[in-house]
Protein backbone atom coordinates (compact mmCIF):
# COMPACT_ATOMS: atom_id res chain seq x y z
CA UNK A 1 0.00 0.00 0.00
CA UNK A 2 2.62 1.85 0.66
CA UNK A 3 4.61 1.63 -2.80
CA UNK A 4 1.23 2.77 -4.09
CA UNK A 5 0.92 5.82 -2.50
CA UNK A 6 4.31 6.41 -3.08
CA UNK A 7 3.47 6.27 -6.75
CA UNK A 8 0.67 8.19 -7.10
CA UNK A 9 2.48 11.33 -5.17
CA UNK A 10 4.84 11.04 -7.70
CA UNK A 11 2.71 10.95 -10.41
CA UNK A 12 0.76 13.58 -8.56
CA UNK A 13 3.81 16.10 -8.17
CA UNK A 14 4.87 15.23 -12.08
CA UNK A 15 1.31 16.65 -13.28
CA UNK A 16 1.86 19.57 -10.98
CA UNK A 17 5.47 20.46 -12.63
CA UNK A 18 3.80 20.49 -16.12
CA UNK A 19 0.79 22.44 -15.08
CA UNK A 20 3.25 25.25 -13.99
CA UNK A 21 5.25 24.92 -16.66
CA UNK A 22 2.32 24.87 -19.30
CA UNK A 23 1.37 28.38 -17.06
CA UNK A 24 4.46 29.85 -17.34
CA UNK A 25 4.89 28.98 -21.09
CA UNK A 26 1.39 30.83 -21.54
CA UNK A 27 2.58 34.00 -19.11
CA UNK A 28 5.52 34.22 -21.23
CA UNK A 29 5.73 37.48 -23.64
CA UNK A 30 6.10 36.71 -27.19
CA UNK A 31 7.64 39.53 -29.86
CA UNK A 32 7.67 39.64 -33.50
CA UNK A 33 9.91 41.73 -34.82
CA UNK A 34 8.81 43.36 -38.28
CA UNK A 35 11.93 45.44 -40.38
CA UNK A 36 12.05 46.96 -43.35
CA UNK A 37 15.34 48.81 -44.75
CA UNK A 38 16.96 49.46 -48.09
CA UNK A 39 14.02 47.29 -50.12
CA UNK A 40 14.37 44.37 -47.76
CA UNK A 41 12.10 42.84 -45.60
CA UNK A 42 13.14 40.64 -42.07
CA UNK A 43 11.27 39.43 -39.64
CA UNK A 44 12.06 37.17 -36.17
CA UNK A 45 10.64 36.04 -33.35
CA UNK A 46 11.77 36.40 -29.72
CA UNK A 47 10.87 34.35 -26.88
CA UNK A 48 12.85 35.68 -24.04
CA UNK A 49 16.46 35.60 -25.16
CA UNK A 50 15.79 33.19 -27.53
CA UNK A 51 15.34 34.66 -31.51
CA UNK A 52 14.52 32.90 -34.08
CA UNK A 53 14.49 34.33 -37.83
CA UNK A 54 11.18 33.63 -39.98
CA UNK A 55 12.24 35.32 -42.80
CA UNK A 56 14.07 34.99 -45.11
CA UNK A 57 15.49 31.57 -43.93
CA UNK A 58 18.86 30.97 -43.20
CA UNK A 59 20.16 29.15 -46.02
CA UNK A 60 21.76 25.86 -44.99
CA UNK A 61 25.34 25.14 -46.15
CA UNK A 62 25.61 22.53 -49.29
CA UNK A 63 26.87 19.19 -48.46
CA UNK A 64 29.57 17.92 -51.19
CA UNK A 65 28.07 15.57 -52.95
CA UNK A 66 29.95 12.03 -52.63
CA UNK A 67 31.33 10.99 -56.08
CA UNK A 68 29.84 7.56 -57.05
CA UNK A 69 33.19 5.22 -57.75
CA UNK A 70 33.30 3.88 -60.82
CA UNK A 71 32.92 0.48 -61.66
CA UNK A 72 35.21 -1.94 -63.99
CA UNK A 73 33.66 -3.36 -66.86
CA UNK A 74 32.95 -6.97 -66.83
CA UNK A 75 34.79 -9.57 -68.71
CA UNK A 76 32.56 -11.79 -70.87
CA UNK A 77 33.46 -15.30 -70.40
CA UNK A 78 34.57 -16.90 -73.46
CA UNK A 79 34.24 -20.88 -73.85
CA UNK A 80 35.64 -22.72 -76.43
CA UNK A 81 34.86 -22.25 -80.30
CA UNK A 82 32.95 -25.01 -81.90
CA UNK A 83 34.00 -26.15 -85.23
CA UNK A 84 31.58 -24.90 -87.70
CA UNK A 85 29.85 -27.77 -89.91
CA UNK A 86 31.31 -28.24 -93.12
CA UNK A 87 29.46 -27.71 -96.66
CA UNK A 88 29.84 -31.75 -97.25
CA UNK A 89 27.89 -32.76 -94.27
CA UNK A 90 25.50 -29.77 -95.06
CA UNK A 91 24.48 -30.85 -98.42
CA UNK A 92 22.78 -34.37 -98.21
CA UNK A 93 21.02 -32.82 -94.93
CA UNK A 94 19.01 -30.20 -96.97
CA UNK A 95 18.63 -32.58 -99.84
CA UNK A 96 16.37 -34.99 -98.09
CA UNK A 97 14.50 -32.19 -96.26
CA UNK A 98 14.02 -30.76 -100.02
CA UNK A 99 12.62 -34.01 -101.40
CA UNK A 100 8.67 -34.47 -101.13
CA UNK A 101 7.01 -37.28 -99.12
CA UNK A 102 4.70 -39.52 -101.27
CA UNK A 103 1.48 -40.41 -99.25
CA UNK A 104 0.04 -43.65 -100.18
CA UNK A 105 -3.15 -43.66 -102.42
CA UNK A 106 -5.86 -46.00 -100.39
CA UNK A 107 -8.52 -47.99 -102.31
CA UNK A 108 -11.70 -46.35 -103.34
CA UNK A 109 -13.71 -49.24 -101.59
CA UNK A 110 -12.42 -48.84 -98.42
CA UNK A 111 -13.32 -44.80 -98.26
CA UNK A 112 -17.01 -45.87 -99.97
CA UNK A 113 -17.26 -47.95 -96.79
CA UNK A 114 -16.22 -46.25 -93.72
CA UNK A 115 -18.86 -43.12 -94.93
CA UNK A 116 -21.58 -45.97 -95.21
CA UNK A 117 -20.43 -47.15 -91.26
CA UNK A 118 -20.69 -43.12 -89.92
CA UNK A 119 -23.92 -42.09 -91.24
CA UNK A 120 -25.85 -44.81 -89.09
CA UNK A 121 -23.85 -43.89 -85.61
CA UNK A 122 -24.75 -39.52 -86.61
CA UNK A 123 -28.18 -40.40 -86.82
CA UNK A 124 -28.46 -41.98 -83.54
CA UNK A 125 -26.94 -39.56 -81.69
CA UNK A 126 -28.67 -36.60 -82.86
CA UNK A 127 -30.49 -35.50 -80.02
CA UNK A 128 -35.04 -34.92 -81.19
CA UNK A 129 -36.56 -31.93 -80.95
CA UNK A 130 -38.75 -31.56 -77.82
CA UNK A 131 -42.25 -31.22 -78.50
CA UNK A 132 -44.14 -27.79 -78.82
CA UNK A 133 -46.82 -26.93 -76.05
CA UNK A 134 -50.02 -26.35 -77.14
CA UNK A 135 -53.25 -24.16 -75.78
CA UNK A 136 -52.61 -21.61 -72.98
CA UNK A 137 -49.76 -22.89 -71.59
CA UNK A 138 -47.39 -21.94 -74.85
CA UNK A 139 -49.82 -18.49 -74.58
CA UNK A 140 -49.18 -17.11 -70.77
CA UNK A 141 -45.66 -15.89 -70.32
CA UNK A 142 -43.86 -17.08 -67.47
CA UNK A 143 -45.07 -14.96 -64.06
CA UNK A 144 -42.21 -12.85 -62.33
CA UNK A 145 -41.75 -12.76 -58.67
CA UNK A 146 -43.30 -9.38 -57.28
CA UNK A 147 -40.64 -7.62 -54.86
CA UNK A 148 -42.00 -7.63 -51.46
CA UNK A 149 -39.61 -5.50 -50.07
CA UNK A 150 -41.59 -2.08 -49.36
CA UNK A 151 -40.53 1.36 -50.96
CA UNK A 152 -37.61 3.32 -49.61
CA UNK A 153 -39.09 6.49 -47.89
CA UNK A 154 -37.55 9.80 -49.13
CA UNK A 155 -35.25 11.90 -46.69
CA UNK A 156 -37.49 15.49 -45.94
CA UNK A 157 -35.85 18.29 -47.77
CA UNK A 158 -34.84 21.40 -45.52
CA UNK A 159 -36.28 24.21 -46.05
CA UNK A 160 -34.46 27.01 -47.93
CA UNK A 161 -33.73 30.36 -46.70
CA UNK A 162 -35.24 33.58 -47.23
CA UNK A 163 -34.13 36.40 -48.22
CA UNK A 164 -34.29 37.85 -44.71
CA UNK A 165 -32.76 34.76 -42.98
CA UNK A 166 -30.04 35.00 -44.88
CA UNK A 167 -29.21 38.42 -44.41
CA UNK A 168 -29.78 38.23 -40.58
CA UNK A 169 -27.38 35.62 -41.33
CA UNK A 170 -24.60 37.42 -42.83
CA UNK A 171 -25.12 40.39 -39.85
CA UNK A 172 -24.83 38.17 -37.22
CA UNK A 173 -21.81 37.53 -38.17
CA UNK A 174 -20.57 40.75 -38.91
CA UNK A 175 -20.83 41.73 -35.83
CA UNK A 176 -19.39 38.56 -33.96
CA UNK A 177 -16.65 38.32 -35.98
CA UNK A 178 -16.02 42.11 -34.71
CA UNK A 179 -16.40 41.81 -31.24
CA UNK A 180 -13.92 38.92 -31.74
CA UNK A 181 -11.18 40.55 -33.50
CA UNK A 182 -12.16 43.72 -31.32
CA UNK A 183 -11.05 41.14 -28.08
CA UNK A 184 -7.87 39.73 -30.29
CA UNK A 185 -6.42 42.91 -31.25
CA UNK A 186 -6.82 44.60 -27.39
CA UNK A 187 -4.15 41.69 -26.63
CA UNK A 188 -1.34 42.82 -28.86
CA UNK A 189 0.75 45.79 -28.18
CA UNK A 190 3.02 47.67 -31.03
CA UNK A 191 5.66 49.22 -29.64
CA UNK A 192 9.11 50.79 -30.49
CA UNK A 193 7.97 52.47 -34.00
CA UNK A 194 10.49 54.28 -36.25
CA UNK A 195 9.67 55.67 -39.57
CA UNK A 196 11.65 57.17 -41.75
CA UNK A 197 10.66 58.38 -45.03
CA UNK A 198 12.62 60.81 -47.24
CA UNK A 199 10.20 62.50 -49.81
CA UNK A 200 11.51 63.91 -53.13
CA UNK A 201 9.51 65.99 -55.85
CA UNK A 202 10.02 68.12 -58.94
CA UNK A 203 10.91 71.18 -57.09
CA UNK A 204 10.72 72.25 -53.36
CA UNK A 205 7.57 73.42 -53.56
CA UNK A 206 5.85 70.46 -54.25
CA UNK A 207 8.52 68.75 -52.06
CA UNK A 208 7.12 70.93 -49.09
CA UNK A 209 3.44 69.88 -49.74
CA UNK A 210 4.02 66.15 -50.06
CA UNK A 211 5.92 66.07 -46.80
CA UNK A 212 3.05 68.21 -45.38
CA UNK A 213 0.99 65.77 -46.97
CA UNK A 214 1.99 62.80 -45.96
CA UNK A 215 2.36 63.75 -42.16
CA UNK A 216 -1.18 64.63 -42.10
CA UNK A 217 -1.98 61.48 -43.25
CA UNK A 218 -0.24 59.57 -40.83
CA UNK A 219 -1.88 61.35 -38.16
CA UNK A 220 -5.21 60.76 -38.81
CA UNK A 221 -4.16 56.87 -39.44
CA UNK A 222 -2.56 56.39 -36.08
CA UNK A 223 -5.14 58.23 -34.35
CA UNK A 224 -7.85 56.33 -36.00
CA UNK A 225 -6.07 53.11 -35.37
CA UNK A 226 -5.53 54.00 -31.29
CA UNK A 227 -9.14 52.97 -30.82
CA UNK A 228 -8.36 49.80 -31.37
CA UNK A 229 -4.42 49.07 -31.04
CA UNK A 230 -2.00 49.56 -28.26
CA UNK A 231 0.53 51.87 -30.36
CA UNK A 232 3.90 53.54 -29.50
CA UNK A 233 5.50 55.72 -31.39
CA UNK A 234 9.01 56.01 -30.88
CA UNK A 235 10.40 58.06 -34.18
CA UNK A 236 8.56 59.68 -36.91
CA UNK A 237 10.50 60.94 -39.70
CA UNK A 238 9.76 62.16 -42.91
CA UNK A 239 12.49 64.75 -44.47
CA UNK A 240 12.22 66.96 -47.81
CA UNK A 241 15.32 65.62 -49.52
CA UNK A 242 15.70 68.64 -52.06
CA UNK A 243 19.01 66.79 -54.15
CA UNK A 244 18.23 63.19 -53.77
CA UNK A 245 20.75 61.76 -51.81
CA UNK A 246 18.86 60.08 -49.18
CA UNK A 247 16.98 58.02 -51.95
CA UNK A 248 16.80 54.16 -50.97
CA UNK A 249 17.10 54.64 -47.55
CA UNK A 250 13.69 54.40 -45.54
CA UNK A 251 13.22 52.67 -42.85
CA UNK A 252 10.70 50.85 -40.99
CA UNK A 253 10.86 48.75 -37.99
CA UNK A 254 8.23 47.92 -34.95
CA UNK A 255 7.95 45.17 -32.29
CA UNK A 256 4.30 43.49 -31.94
CA UNK A 257 3.87 41.34 -28.08
CA UNK A 258 1.29 39.69 -27.01
CA UNK A 259 0.61 36.33 -24.71
CA UNK A 260 -0.37 32.96 -25.54
CA UNK A 261 -2.99 32.95 -22.46
CA UNK A 262 -4.39 35.79 -23.99
CA UNK A 263 -4.81 34.22 -27.63
CA UNK A 264 -6.40 31.21 -25.72
CA UNK A 265 -8.96 33.11 -23.68
CA UNK A 266 -10.02 35.15 -26.48
CA UNK A 267 -10.25 31.54 -28.78
CA UNK A 268 -12.21 29.92 -25.34
CA UNK A 269 -14.54 33.10 -25.71
CA UNK A 270 -15.31 33.26 -29.35
CA UNK A 271 -16.10 29.31 -29.48
CA UNK A 272 -18.54 30.12 -27.28
CA UNK A 273 -20.17 33.51 -28.48
CA UNK A 274 -20.67 31.79 -31.86
CA UNK A 275 -22.51 28.71 -30.04
CA UNK A 276 -24.91 31.00 -28.09
CA UNK A 277 -25.54 33.15 -31.79
CA UNK A 278 -26.02 29.65 -33.39
CA UNK A 279 -23.55 30.12 -36.06
CA UNK A 280 -22.01 26.88 -35.37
Amino acid sequence: MAVVWLILKGIGWILLVLLALLIAALLVPVTAELCYEQGKFTAALRVLAVRVRLYPRPEKPERPKKRKKSRKPKQEKTGPVQPKPTQAAVKPVEEKLAAPVEKPVEPAASSVQAEQKTEPAQKEGTPQPAARQTGKAATQPPQRKEDKTPPKQEAPKKPEKTLQETVDWVLAWVRTGGQILRRLLEGFKIHHIRIYLPMQRENAASTALAVGAVHAGLGASFGMLQNFLDLRMEQLVIEPDYTGEHQGQEHFSCKITSHLIIMVITGVWALLRLRKEKLI
